[in-house]
């Protein structure tokens, strides 16, 4: 394709204004003039669900952070141990949650939607629990809306 100059009959200096009246009035015409201003965060229904991984061996249970919002949280489980493992969770509207059997090396994944409150996680194969594998989970209230009562959503995965 080949490109044409036409000279502008005022010179150069004119044609360079007319170049940038004509950019001016393309974004002009572009803008809306309405569009809002950024926040700076994101609205509730865009926040990302939390994650938090969990590690199980014998005879441990650690979180990678022992608190959390409100709202969706994933815990990764992964099974550092020897034997078979499962991670359970019960608290403010969650009477109890838990993974699928996870083998020595495994992971799985557990969702869970949590209300402020406390919250226990174990694992309950055999005598596990009784043995260790018990922590707690601290969650407040600055995450997205919390849902009414007794209408926690739990979903889990095992892999």
């Amino acid at each position: 394709m080949a490109v044409h100059w036409f000279e502008s009959p005022r010179g150069a200096r004119g044609g360079v204004r007319f170049l940038a009246l004509a950019a001016l009035a393309a974004a002009t015409a572009c803008s809306s003039g309405s569009a809002p201003a950024p926040t700076g965060s994101p609205s509730a229904s865009a926040r990302a669900a939390a994650t938090i991984t969990v590690t199980e061996k014998e005879y441990s249970l650690t979180l990678s952070q022992a608190q959390a919002s409100a709202g969706t949280v994933t815990f990764v489980v992964n099974n550092a141990g020897t034997v078979e493992h499962v991670l359970a969770i019960a608290g403010p509207g969650v009477s109890t949650a838990h993974t699928s059997a996870i083998p020595p090396g495994g992971q799985a994944r557990l969702t869970v939607t949590l209300q402020p409150g406390s919250y226990k996680l174990w694992c309950p194969v055999d005598k596990h629990k009784e043995l260790g594998m018990d922590t707690h989970l601290q969650v407040g209230g600055n995450g997205p809306a919390s849902p009414a009562s007794g209408s926690a959503a739990a979903s889990a995965t095992g892999q």
